[in-house]
């Protein structure tokens, strides 16, 4: 009897013995709740070892850092290609007057130029129109160095043939420089050989009488490079 009483105690000993580990491990007081203290934890960068190579200062790379040669630099600029002959001009016979000059004829402003710009217009023209702010551009930049710019006007409808008209169209428009009175549009076919001709075509002469510029059309890159060739011209001149 003794030793079953002995045995359960001492069974009844280690429970208790077991029960007090597995309460000391739970209620472990250094134990937060499985929760990570980022502050306190070590971060990868303070367990990389220090380098052993030196620093390098400023001053130090400046005394050690060679600088090398610049490469030489070349700019080769293109000379623009001449501005081409492209015949002779035409005077201006069968006239029907002038208006914004005294002068009587082509050759009379010629000689008081030395770079003539013939426009062929109309005023009714749609597109002629557009091209009127450019032509007033260049009279303005130049007329005093020696460019003198002529409209031809000739009339594609009845009204616009009428002095009147012109004169008071020319008003409104700018159209300061002189204007050829070409009524019967003799010269704005003896000017455009061919089956077509057009509203407007702008010509540019020089001091010999040689054609250097001929387009037809309002687009704005033709005003441009007739800028640019009056421009080129007188440079010449």
């Amino acid at each position: 009897m003794k030793s079953s009483l002995s045995r359960y105690l001492a069974v009844g000993v280690l429970l208790v013995g077991v029960a007090l580990i597995v309460w000391t491990a739970v209620s472990d007081p250094d134990d937060d709740q499985g929760f990570t203290d980022v502050a306190s934890t070590p971060t990868a960068a303070s367990q990389i070892e220090p380098s052993e190579a030196p620093l390098t200062t400023p001053a130090d790379a400046a005394e050690t850092t060679e600088t090398a040669p610049a490469a030489p630099t070349t700019t080769t600029t293109e000379a623009p290609e001449p501005i081409p002959v492209l015949g002779t001009a035409f005077t201006l016979n069968k006239l029907d007057g002038w208006l914004n000059t005294d002068a009587s004829s082509l050759e009379e402003i010629r000689e008081q130029n030395s770079i003539t710009v013939v426009q062929f217009w109309t005023f009714g023209c749609r597109n002629c129109k557009k091209t009127l702010n450019a032509l007033g551009q260049l009279h303005a930049d130049f007329r005093d160095r020696g460019v003198e710019v002529v409209g031809v006007h000739s009339p594609e409808f009845a009204y616009e043939a009428n002095v009147d008209n012109i004169i008071e169209a020319a008003a409104e428009l700018g159209v300061v420089w002189p204007i050829a009175l070409d009524t019967r549009k003799y010269n704005f076919h003896v000017w455009q050989e061919g089956p077509t001709a057009y509203w407007p075509r702008v010509y540019v002469i020089d001091s010999d009488n040689q054609i250097r510029f001929d387009r037809r059309g309002d687009g704005a890159h033709t005003y441009r490079e007739l800028y640019e060739t009056v421009e080129r011209l007188l440079a010449e001149t």
